[in-house]
């Protein structure tokens, strides 16, 4: 008999087996502790470099960033210094649902990059950049006011920027609310529209309350903030419990002969200093700055909006009710602020080599003629400049510590391969760790700074993979599984083929062998890929200031 599992897969964002393995040990998540019992689980190596963007995309195709085009939370703009978000659009590689046969219904809940939604014979609704409440981001389009329906609301990520130790309690209490939005979009979703073949939810919760709290688990910032330490030192750990009660849930929704999957994108852990690189490239020779010349970073952005849609932007919709029509439908100008770009202060016929300049976690490329739009470094000189420039990373040391700053710098071609290697950055550089967190700035004097009160956790490497069905081991602990192989696994469990360009495997260890014996994995040898063009989003002035600043107060940008 053909294998044919119904699938869950519940995406826990930035969650760690460091959280998770000493509370089942205590005895605080016993839904985790019977999915580990009675399933596979270990940690997962993530994509290098370990952030959300081609995280999540590469688990969405099997691939890596190479043949998907995936890098980071924003990608360049053509013929330009500039940037812009990275979206569903961003990902050109077929994602795992549409290798499902036709009749297979999906409902997908929440996964990041899948701005905007596609068509698909179920329901989706979109994960990050969501740029506003009144953009369509479900399919179908009613969809949302469905949810508002059910739920009473449904937040999106942009409105967790509250989430900041400046607003200790109000953000707790919005973080729960919007995760409880996740959960009641399950049930509606499982209970009235199912059943479903392959249903997927991820929970962003634990990647923002790590980047919250963190620092409670640190024991010279708890010496130092007693008190603030008392009130909040359990936060991470409660979250995690919820999680739990949710698991739970899910599993008794589901049924036993559904197949669990529970992953995370990355783990997290602790951030110890800023590192400021492009001030370091500068410093380095690598990079220079145009003489006297100062960049404002805040633009006025011009628009038309009408009178009645200009009280609403503003909080005073009750006097619509006061004004006629024909002057509630004039269009008048105003202004959105938003923030400049900061490349015009580089003097980029005498910088060989830069961080993106609005967002890095070491990525670094190198001011190539031909390539970049004002390239100084030519292409026989090209590998002289990165060997240099790689070789300095590597022998860079903490003046605090004396120790090494970098774990490993690659080369593109190191760590990635296929049609969209030629938009990599030349140079990924993972630091010690990953303890540091990058920082763009151009002008100023520091290199290294250490935080009085940092934003308290950065990502790492190792994630979370757990399963648990009817085809699955008992109690097997798993090693070297990555993000990529997810996508296999699942296709087999659904009863399809394997594409022969996916660079995961099929994760047979944690696979009943009379499962394997009875239905043998088939790969697919021809090639899938495709070089499609990435489509763009046309976000307004306001709605990139939006993502920004949700992404700034997670640490993301500087």
């Amino acid at each position: 008999m053909a294998i044919k599992n119904k699938i869950i897969v519940i995406g826990l964002d930035g969650a760690t087996m460091d959280i998770i393995n000493p509370l089942v040990d205590s005895g605080r998540l016993p839904a985790f502790s019977k999915i580990m019992r009675e399933g596979a689980s270990g940690k997962l190596d993530s994509t290098v470099l370990p952030i959300t963007p081609p995280a999540w995309s590469s688990f969405m195709t099997g691939k890596n960033p190479g043949k998907h085009g995936v890098y980071g939370f924003f990608k360049s703009k053509t013929d330009s210094y500039e940037t812009e978000f990275a979206t569903g659009y961003s990902i050109r590689a077929k994602k795992l649902w549409e290798y499902f046969d036709k009749d297979k219904r999906i409902a997908l809940i929440d996964i990041p990059l899948t701005f905007p939604p596609e068509e698909v014979n179920g329901y989706m609704i979109s994960g990050m950049p969501v740029p506003s409440r009144e953009s369509i981001f479900t399919f179908p389009p009613e969809l949302h006011t469905e949810l508002i329906r059910e739920a009473g609301d449904y937040m999106i990520d942009i409105e967790l920027r509250k989430l900041t130790s400046e607003h200790g309690i109000d953000a707790l209490v919005h973080l729960y609310a919007y995760t409880e939005m996740r959960m009641k979009a399950i049930r509606y979703l499982i209970n009235k529209k199912g059943p479903f073949d392959f249903t997927m939810v991820v929970f962003r919760g634990t990647d923002f309350i790590q980047h919250a709290a963190f620092k409670y688990l640190d024991r010279s910032y708890a010496e130092k903030h007693r008190d603030e330490v008392k009130k909040y030192g359990e936060i991470i750990f409660q979250f995690y419990e919820k999680m739990d009660s949710y698991l739970s849930e899910i599993m008794q929704l589901s049924g036993e002969d559904t197949t669990l999957i529970i992953m995370s994108d990355h783990g997290a852990g602790p951030l110890k200093k800023f590192f400021y690189i492009n001030r370091w490239l500068g410093k380095e020779g690598f990079l220079a700055l145009k003489r006297g010349v100062t960049v404002t970073r805040k633009g006025l952005d011009f628009r038309k909006k009408s009178v009645e849609g200009i009280l609403k932007k503003t909080g005073l919709e009750f006097f619509n009710h006061f004004i006629p029509t024909f002057i509630r439908n004039i269009h008048l100008p105003y202004f959105i602020p938003y923030e400049k770009h900061p490349s015009g202060i580089v003097d980029w016929k005498k910088t060989k080599a830069y961080a993106n300049l609005t967002w890095t976690d070491g990525l670094i490329k190198i001011n190539l003629k031909g390539r970049e739009p004002d390239g100084s470094v030519d292409e026989g000189d090209y590998e002289d400049v990165r060997d240099k420039l790689i070789e300095r990373l590597l022998s860079l040391t903490d003046p605090d510590t004396g120790t090494d700053v970098f774990d490993a710098v690659y080369r593109r071609e190191e760590i990635y391969q296929g049609p969209y290697l030629k938009e990599a950055p030349d140079i990924i550089a993972l630091t010690k760790n990953i303890e540091y967190s990058y920082r763009v700035t151009l002008h100023g004097e520091e290199i290294f700074e250490t935080p009085e009160n940092p934003v308290p956790a950065n990502h790492r490497m190792k994630g979370v993979f757990m399963i648990k069905g009817p085809d699955i081991i008992n109690g097997v602990s798993l090693e070297n599984t990555k993000i990529i192989d997810i996508a296999p696994v699942i296709l087999y469990l659904t009863g399809h083929q394997i594409p022969g360009d996916m660079d995961g495997r099929l994760v047979t260890e944690a696979i009943k062998e009379e499962t394997l014996k009875r239905n043998p994995p088939v790969t697919v040898d021809e090639e899938t890929l495709q070089i499609k063009d990435d489509k763009e989003v046309d976000f307004n002035a306001e709605d990139r200031k939006q993502i920004e600043e949700s992404l700034r107060n997670l640490g993301y940008m500087a």
